[in-house]
Formats: structure tokens, C-alpha cells, sequence
């Protein structure tokens, strides 16, 4: 019995496994963001033409995210993530070896295909097969470290491009998580079943009796999907998927509208990432201790603050860097860790897997129809104004769809209550 109490829980184990795959998606994250200018100038190309890729990754995720929920919860966890983050790594090595833009959508398929199996599903589903308390305080730890390597990432492929052209910049990067990342998830990456241990916090007596936890409680797939509660959670995943594209243009935003430098460029979409980082350690702690209408409400203010901070920008350069602060305190985390914890709270723990598996095919589609017409946005009207508005329009619709979701949710536990 001593010796259980002292040892520390494997679960922690498996945080340090989501960061190192947080770290390697990280780099892949940045084959945009710095790059777009120096490729659109080089291929003499639009800048949706290059957004697509963005466009591309998410349709191929979002077809394979029902085949990617089943082989996560069925396969050994080390033979599916980490091949999967390998062919990632090699999409964004080949970049660097293309003539055109077509080459790009090639990878964009490969990147697509990993990330279905590696990132938005896989984490939140690993953190929840392992965590039964401290959900959303796990998820934020490797939210946060993922965006704190966006930083390094983004500032590190800025000079590198810089230094050594955008192709050497694609080859160099891909290596660093090869290196890294990979060894340590292969050896360590298991499920609770694997270990033959229970996950953090299943344990827990007072869990079990504890009526307004959604980990003990949960609603069948099939009976989920006629419900109208789960419709109102996937519209607050849906806003944040657009929502959270918009921030990926502050580079471009910053290097094209505001006609600063690749360097500004990059500074200004790291400031975005450190407070991104501050945010996820405070997101994950807001909804264990107040809920998750608490988090909707801080991405709703943040992102109001921070998008009309863009758009002030436009007259007063000055504001760009603490406008990218505050949208970092709202942005891609709302995504990553406020929308899993809305559709498990409001659908319950015992179904998630298979339902979140599900509605993360529409939140994937969404993001690759509307990623490059954001973009477009600019191409079309000299300005990304437009697209900070839709953010904050997003954000705010996702408050409204959640708190409708939520209050049906516990009507329906209440009459539900004995089943």
C-alpha cells in the first residue's frame, strides 16, 4: 500500500507521451504559417492556392476520423501513432522537393492521413482513456506544450528560411522530432488495458458517487444522435473549428496587410502561441473547478478582445503584438480542449469515444471548406477584416449553441436519471 502511494500514476507517463506528439505535430503545424509568403512569391501563386493544403488535410482527417476512433481504442497504441507521426514528418520533408503547388496537395493528403490517427481525435481520446479525474487539466498541460513548441517552431523556421530558403527549411525541421519525439513515444505510448492498471482516478469512491460528474454517466450513439442537445454541442465545435482557422492567418496578416517583414511575421504568430500556452493551463483548471460554460465564456471574451485588437491594428501597428496575446488566450485552445469537454459533458464519458470520433468528421470538414475562402477573404478585399469578424461572430455563436446544449443535457439526465 506504500509503495502504490508513492509511485507515480502511469497516466503522467501518457502526458508525457501527448506532449512529444503535440511536439512533433507542432513542426508539422508550421509547413504553413512562415512559409506561405516566400512559396506564394516563389510558385507566383495565390494565397488560397497555398491555404488549400490546409483545406486538403482536414477532408482526408475527417474521412478517416471514424476508421482512426475505431484503431485507437482497439490497436496498441505504439504501432498506430507513431508510424502515423512519421508520415507526417515525410509529407513536410517532401515540400521542400516540389516544382509546384501541386506537390503540396500530395502532402497535404500524407499530413491529412497521419494527423487523423496522431492529434485532434487521438488526444483527447488517449487523455480520456487514461483520465477518469483531471480531464481537462491533463488535456491543457499538452494543449499548452504543444503551443509553446508552436512557438519555438515558428521562430526557428523563420530563420531558417531566412538563413537557408524555404527548402532547406522543410527538410531541416521534420528531423528535430524524428530525433526527439519518436523513440520515446514508441516505447511508451500504452493503454490502461496494455498496462493491466486502471486509469488515473478510476479508483476514486467519492467519483462514483459524486451525481453531477459526467464520467459515470453517458448516452448511447444511437440514441445521441436523435437527441437535439447533441446537435447544439456539435454547432459549439463546428463555431470553434472556423473560429480557430481564423488566427492561422496572423502571419500572413502581419507579413502581407501590414506589410511587415518574414521576421515580424513570425514574432507576431509566437506571441499569438505564448498566450495560447498561458491559456491551456488555465482552460483545463476553469472547467475541472467551474464548469465547462465558465470556459465557453473565457474563448468568447478573449476572442472579442483579441480579433477587434487586429482590426484596430490595421490603423496602429503598435496594437498587432498584445492583439496577438489576447486572441492567443482565445483561439485553436477552444478548439482542442473546450470542445471535447463540451460534447463529454453534455453526452457523458461511457459513449464519448465513439460519439466524439464521429462528430470530429464535420468538425474537420468545416475547417477545410472554410480555410481557404478565410484566406480568400484577403484576396478578395485587400484585408483580412473580414475574417477577424467571423471569429468573433463564431465565438460567441458557440457561448449561445452551448449553453442550449448544456441546459438540455441536464433535463435530460434528470428524466434519465434511473437508466
Amino acid at each position: 500500500m506504500k509503495e502504490t502511494k508513492q509511485k507515480r500514476h502511469y497516466a503522467w507517463t501518457i502526458v508525457i507521451c501527448c506532449v512529444l506528439v503535440y511536439f512533433t505535430t507542432s513542426v508539422v503545424t508550421v509547413s504553413l504559417g512562415n512559409f506561405v509568403s516566400p512559396v506564394v512569391n516563389d510558385f507566383g501563386i495565390q494565397v488560397w492556392q497555398m491555404m488549400l493544403v490546409s483545406s486538403i488535410e482536414c477532408a482526408v482527417m475527417a474521412v478517416l476520423y471514424p476508421v482512426a476512433g475505431k484503431v485507437l481504442n482497439t490497436k496498441k497504441l505504439r504501432y498506430v501513432v507513431p508510424p502515423m507521426l512519421l508520415l507526417m514528418l515525410l509529407g513536410m520533408f517532401l515540400m521542400g522537393s516540389y516544382s509546384s503547388i501541386n506537390g503540396f496537395y500530395v502532402s497535404a493528403v500524407m499530413i491529412g492521413i497521419g494527423c487523423a490517427f496522431t492529434q485532434y481525435l487521438a488526444m483527447p481520446l488517449i487523455i480520456n482513456m487514461w483520465f477518469k479525474k483531471q480531464t481537462g487539466t491533463a488535456l491543457g498541460i499538452c494543449v499548452s506544450c504543444g503551443n509553446a513548441f508552436g512557438i519555438i517552431f515558428n521562430l526557428i523556421s523563420a530563420q531558417l528560411i531566412v538563413r537557408f530558403g524555404w527548402r532547406s527549411a522543410y527538410h531541416i525541421l521534420p528531423i528535430i522530432p524524428l530525433i526527439v519525439a519518436i523513440p520515446y513515444i514508441f516505447t511508451h505510448l500504452k493503454s490502461p488495458s496494455e498496462m493491466g492498471i486502471l486509469p488515473y482516478g478510476a479508483e476514486d469512491e467519492n467519483l462514483k458517487s459524486n451525481d453531477n460528474d459526467s464520467k459515470v454517466w453517458g448516452v448511447d450513439r444511437k440514441i445521441a444522435f436523435g437527441l437535439p442537445m447533441l446537435y447544439f454541442a456539435w454547432a459549439v465545435c463546428l463555431c470553434y473549428s472556423v473560429g480557430s482557422s481564423v488566427p492561422n492567418n496572423i502571419a500572413t496578416f502581419a507579413t502581407l496587410e501590414l506589410g511587415q517583414s518574414v521576421e515580424i511575421g513570425s514574432i507576431a504568430s509566437s506571441i499569438y502561441s505564448v498566450g495560447a500556452v498561458c491559456c491551456g493551463f488555465i482552460l483545463g483548471k476553469i472547467n475541472d473547478k467551474f464548469g465547462v460554460k465558465a470556459g465557453m465564456i473565457w474563448g468568447m471574451v478573449f476572442m472579442a478582445l483579441g480579433m477587434g485588437g487586429m482590426m484596430l491594428s490595421i490603423q496602429n501597428h503598435s496594437l498587432l503584438i498584445p492583439a496577438c496575446f489576447l486572441t492567443g488566450f482565445g483561439g485553436l485552445n477552444m478548439y482542442s480542449v473546450q470542445a471535447p469537454l463540451v460534447a463529454r459533458t453534455v453526452v457523458g464519458d461511457k459513449y464519448y469515444s465513439d460519439i466524439w470520433s464521429i462528430l470530429m468528421i464535420g468538425n474537420s470538414m468545416i475547417a477545410a471548406f472554410v480555410s481557404s475562402p478565410i484566406a480568400g477573404i484577403y484576396d478578395a478585399t485587400g484585408s483580412f477584416t473580414g475574417a477577424f469578424v467571423i471569429g468573433i461572430v463564431t465565438y460567441t455563436a458557440a457561448f449561445v449553441f452551448g449553453c442550449i446544449a448544456l441546459s438540455m443535457s441536464r433535463k435530460y439526465r434528470a428524466s434519465h436519471a434511473s437508466a
